[in-house]
């Protein structure tokens, strides 16, 4: 079962161009993620050098936009295999710095009006005023709207859509699933990079705030982590501590299902099983892989 799929190379001064014969595409983002990424191959006959992005739909949702970060060409009996790594447009958040400083009573959007402009970037409207936020010198756009999202909502920013930052988690699709069109289930705990326990200064120099990852604990992992003061928190200093563990316990909790076929899923669809009592899941991942006339979808269900 292979899903349509429409991949447009955009070249340099802005036309694009249809590109079928792919031979292997693989797109995938999560929540934790500053943006989509599609690597693949394909028979093509044009001249890379003049691809400057890429774009992907699946059936009629687009899932990528983004800059043509690698791409080559070589040729193999007789003809030209293109092979390409894309990153969505909002990854180069996480490649700029911030106006640094002080900025009061902002929103989503304003951070994201105030910094520089990425190709094809929006941001989530509506969302909540906080105060102020500290930014500090050669930190990351990201990183800015990374202290938003934590002081008004306690959560971290994430990718919607193709390039759309949003912090509050998206209503989602409700979805079952048929047992026939799985292809396999499984669960992944990964406890590399947590941290057990992590400390900041206070302004005598005393580590004087703290915050635990109770999972961390209960599973004996043993990592303490000391930080100097970070002005960026002096408000609420325990929610910063906070947001280093949730970034250290990114993707150590997670349960996959990998299914035939592509439907749209996006972050925060839950789905069920048909004919299986268990609670819905909610989707903090995807990856869809097309191959051998074939197309997967593999959702993740990441524990926060």
């Amino acid at each position: 079962m292979s899903v349509a799929y429409g991949l447009r190379f955009v070249l340099a001064g802005g036309s694009t161009v249809i590109v079928r014969g792919a031979m292997r595409l693989r797109y995938s983002k999560d929540v934790y993620t500053m943006g989509s990424l599609l690597t693949g191959s394909v028979v093509w006959d044009g001249d890379i050098s003049q691809v400057v992005g890429i774009k992907l739909s699946l059936g009629r949702t687009a899932v990528h936009d983004g800059y043509a970060s690698y791409i080559k060409s070589e040729y193999r009996s007789g003809r030209q295999v293109v092979s390409f790594e894309s990153q969505g447009w909002s990854v180069m958040l996480g490649q700029n710095e911030p106006v640094p400083g002080m900025s009061y009573n902002v929103n989503l959007a304003d951070i994201g009006a105030m910094n520089v402009q990425i190709p094809n970037v929006t941001f989530e409207i509506g969302t909540d005023t906080v105060n102020y936020i500290y930014v500090k010198e050669h930190s990351t756009v990201w990183d800015a709207l990374t202290a938003y999202g934590m002081k008004a909502y306690g959560r971290l920013p994430y990718i919607y859509g193709t390039n759309e930052v949003r912090v509050r988690a998206a209503s989602g699709t409700e979805r079952v699933y048929d047992p026939v069109s799985i292809v396999s289930e499984g669960v992944v705990r990964d406890r590399r990079g947590m941290h057990s326990k992590v400390y900041m200064a206070d302004a005598d120099g005393q580590y004087a705030y703290s915050a635990v990852d109770q999972a961390a604990a209960a599973d004996g992992i043993v990592r303490e982590r000391y930080y100097p003061l970070d002005r960026q928190w002096l408000g609420s200093p325990v929610t910063g501590l906070e947001m280093r563990l949730k970034l250290a316990h990114k993707r150590s909790r997670m349960k996959i299902l990998s299914k035939l076929g592509y439907d749209g899923e996006e972050l925060f669809d839950r789905y069920t099983v048909s004919g299986r009592t268990e609670a819905a899941h909610t989707v903090g991942g995807i990856e869809v892989e097309i191959a051998n006339g074939r197309t997967v979808c593999t959702l993740y269900e990441m524990s926060d």
